[in-house]
């Protein structure tokens, strides 16, 4: 029969381990290696915040043009201006 103490040391060694095999500081959690790879995937996979603001003005002012060019196409011309 094992002593209950070492028993116990036993499942807290098992709880400090990563998915990875290494040895983790906090029970339960990530290994420092595998936590920054997570935020680097996590931070590089999301779309950049600027990149979507320049994206939706630029949208904006491409549908704006195409919206005054439709407008001046059925401005009235010639005789028909004058009225």
């Amino acid at each position: 029969m094992h002593h209950p103490l070492i028993t116990v040391a036993m499942a807290t060694d098992r709880r400090r381990f990563c998915p990875c095999g290494a040895v983790t500081e906090h029970p339960s959690g990530l290994c420092r290696k595998c936590h920054a790879r997570m935020t680097w995937r996590r931070h590089n996979t999301r779309p950049r915040r600027r990149a979507v603001r320049r994206r939706s003005g630029r949208q904006a002012r491409d549908r704006a043009r195409v919206l005054a060019f439709a407008v001046s196409m059925f401005r009235p011309t010639g005789k028909e201006a004058d009225l």
